[in-house]
């Protein structure tokens, strides 16, 4: 198979930061029977890093108009990892949901950065017992419904502990070592919808061995580990039964994190991911 890595100097939709396109290229060039095409009409697939955006209906008129894209849209597959994509391109989408997505044109992975060095740092770490039940902390601005809905009920002191803040990936040191402190504080790392579905909170509870609860009814499980034997499912609409929720499951807090942790080494660590 003979596959082209799209870059910006020749499809100005693809991302400045060649980073991970260069890292795919490296990786499928050393497995049997891929090549490397010479130009877009000889490829046999041709593969794009999109860069991070909001994108709008009108977006579909760029990549019709590009002249590498838009005669081969058959051809193409994307790295998408846009707060909430639009799954207009084939390929691997950190955020598409559900309604959106065709298993048949998409695949759900983890998102490619890993934004807070200090989770990294602390995967795999023991920690102290959890004094908490549940925790979270995010900014209210990207899901005002559910997330304001989340600080007003448990806003205040109590067993599930929530934080609002104005960062979004520009915190200092301090203010990601703290939000590290306070995953690993609670049995349970809420992980409500922001933009889209999906978030990194999902993949670094995982990391930190923290059993996540996805408050987000249009998130798309990536394949591979058994995600109902380490997170719980709440219902968008359900928050008012939250609590007892979490309670019925506290006994196995531990467990749970347990293997979350286990099926972030082995499907999301930054080493793997694209291995699979």
């Amino acid at each position: 198979m003979k596959l082209r890595f799209l870059r910006p100097n020749e499809v100005p939709l693809a991302s400045e930061d060649v980073t991970l396109i260069e890292s795919i290229r490296a990786e499928l060039l050393g497995r049997p029977g891929i090549e490397e095409a010479s130009s877009a009409g000889s490829a046999d697939a041709l593969l794009i890093h999109e860069p991070w955006a909001f994108r709008e209906w009108r977006y579909i008129d760029r990549l019709l108009a590009d002249p590498v894209i838009g005669p081969r849209p058959h051809k193409v597959y994307t790295l998408n990892s846009d707060d909430a994509g639009s799954g207009l391109l084939r390929g691997a989408y950190c955020c598409l949901s559900a309604r959106r997505f065709d298993p048949s044109l998409h695949a759900a992975i983890p998102f490619f950065a890993a934004p807070n060095e200090a989770v990294l740092a602390h995967a795999g770490v023991p920690r102290e017992p959890a004094t908490l039940l549940a925790t979270w902390r995010g900014n209210p601005k990207s899901n005002r419904r559910l997330r304001g809905e989340l600080l007003d009920r448990f806003g205040g002191s109590g067993s599930i502990k929530v934080e609002s803040t104005d960062s979004w990936l520009n915190h200092v040191a301090e203010e990601k070592l703290h939000y590290v402190r306070l995953l690993r504080s609670g049995k349970f790392a809420l992980c409500p919808a922001g933009w889209g579905p999906s978030s990194f909170r999902i993949f670094e509870s995982m990391a930190l061995g923290v059993a996540p609860v996805i408050i987000a009814d249009e998130f798309v499980e990536p394949v591979g580990p058994d995600w109902r034997s380490f997170s719980v499912r709440v219902k968008e609409a359900e928050l008012g039964a939250l609590e007892s929720i979490l309670h019925e499951r506290a006994g196995r807090h531990e467990e749970m994190g347990a293997l979350a942790h286990r099926a972030w080494r082995e499907y999301f660590e930054p080493s793997v991911v694209f291995l699979k």
